[in-house]
C-alpha cells in the first residue's frame, strides 16, 4: 500500500513543481496558486481512492417508480 501512495505522491509533486514554475514564468500572478490549490485537492482524493475510499452505494433505488 505504501508503494502506490509514494509514487503518486512523487508524481503529483513533479508535476506540480513542473506547473508552478511555468505559471510563475509565463503566467499572472494568481494562477500559479489557483492551480496548486486545486493540485493539491486532487492530491489528497487520490491518496483517499489509493487509501481504499469508496462512495457509498445505495440499497434501494431513490426513484422506484421510474422503469
Amino acid at each position: 500500500m505504501w508503494l502506490p501512495l509514494a509514487l503518486f505522491t512523487l508524481g503529483a509533486v513533479v508535476v506540480a513543481v513542473h506547473q508552478f514554475q511555468y505559471w510563475r514564468k509565463y503566467g499572472q500572478g494568481a494562477e500559479k496558486w489557483v492551480f496548486l490549490g486545486c493540485m493539491i485537492t486532487a492530491w489528497a482524493i487520490g491518496i483517499l481512492f489509493i487509501a481504499g475510499m469508496k462512495f457509498p452505494t445505495p440499497i434501494r433505488p431513490l426513484f422506484p417508480a421510474w422503469k
